[in-house]
C-alpha cells in the first residue's frame, strides 16, 4: 500500500514563521512540552492534497531515519522527493 506523500512547505525560525503556521507550531510545542526559541529550526510539512500539517523541530533530530520514522508512524506518510530530503538533511547537518 502506498504511503501519503509529504511535501515541505519550508524551514523557518520562530521569528520568520508565517502566521498561518503559528498555531500548528504552538500545538506541537505544547504536546512535546517544548519551549521554542529563535535557534530552533522548524520544518513545516504538508500531506499532499490535504490541509494536514506536520511540524518538526529539526534540532531534536539526529538523522533522516528519525524523521522518516516519525512521518511513517504519525502520518502513514513518506518523503518521496529527493530535493526535500536533501534540504532537510542540510538543516540537520548544519
Amino acid at each position: 500500500m502506498q504511503k501519503f506523500i509529504v511535501e515541505l512547505i519550508g524551514v523557518f525560525t520562530q521569528r520568520d514563521l508565517p502566521e498561518d503556521y503559528e498555531q500548528f507550531v504552538e500545538y506541537k510545542a505544547t504536546i512535546e512540552n517544548k519551549e521554542v526559541t529563535d535557534q530552533d529550526k522548524i520544518a513545516v510539512l504538508r500531506v499532499k492534497d490535504t490541509t494536514s500539517y506536520q511540524i518538526l523541530f529539526l534540532n531534536d533530530y539526529n538523522s533522516m531515519d528519525e524523521i522518516d520514522k516519525e512521518i511513517d508512524e504519525t502520518l502513514d506518510g513518506k518523503i518521496y522527493n529527493f530535493n526535500i530530503r536533501k534540504i532537510l538533511e542540510g538543516h540537520l547537518n548544519a
